[in-house]
């Protein structure tokens, strides 16, 4: 961990620009090839034909291995109530809410919020450093694809009891879940002049609203 610390803080005089357009924009490419011809078509007929209440069931499964990452974020970050908060969701959501198909949580008020460690890495103190773009995974940075591949490592640690059967039943729930979100703001990028700068921005004015939770100042280091 110091190590990846240390490299991070290495890139803190170019947080935020772009040394490797370049190939970000080849691999940018590919992802789009790949959306276009894959991913798109199978959200689209999938929220146009799934049925809506199955829908609701696997979003609301989804949101809630997504809460599980959370905690142990919100932990790592200190945030008390936060982290509170999220543990009562697991636990009610994990069980009245049938393993997560229903967010009784939400309907009694606690609220869901969002942290992986890439956000624990800037709440450390650890610079973003350049934005890349991940094949697949898209739009990130050096701080946010260190803070996905200890998610990505933490998450096959949870899920070690399940069967492979299990885990691919997983992950396609939820990428198929946050590839419907996405719609709407596929649509709005089709329209854009140049897509690539206009997901590079949008990924690091996100980054930056996420890491303060909103809660924005005048100046920042991150």
């Amino acid at each position: 961990m110091k190590f990846i610390l240390l490299m991070l803080m290495s890139f803190s005089l170019i947080a935020n620009e772009d040394p490797w357009e370049e190939m970000n924009r080849s691999t940018f490419e590919f992802n789009q090839t790949l959306d276009e011809n894959i991913f798109e078509p199978v959200a689209k007929s999938y929220k146009e034909n799934a049925p809506k209440p199955m829908q609701n069931r696997v979003s609301d499964f989804s949101s809630n291995v997504g809460d599980i990452g959370t905690l142990g974020n919100e932990i790592a970050q200190l945030e008390i109530l936060n982290s509170a908060n999220t543990l009562g969701r697991v636990l009610i959501n994990s069980t009245i809410g049938l393993f997560g198909l229903f967010d009784v949580a939400s309907d009694i008020g606690l609220e869901k919020t969002k942290e992986d460690f890439g956000q624990t890495l800037a709440v450390w103190g650890t610079p973003e450093g350049p934005y890349v773009v991940l094949p697949v995974l898209g739009p990130s940075s050096v701080r946010g694809a260190t803070g996905v591949a200890v998610d990505g490592m933490q998450k096959v640690s949870q899920t070690k009891h399940l069967t492979s059967a299990q885990k691919i039943g997983i992950n396609i729930t939820q990428a198929v879940d946050t590839r419907v979100k996405l719609l709407p703001a596929t649509d709005l990028l089709k329209k854009a002049d140049d897509p690539y700068i206009t997901t590079r921005s949008a990924y690091l004015q996100s980054s930056k609203y996420n890491v303060y939770n909103g809660d924005l100042p005048d100046d920042d280091e991150f």
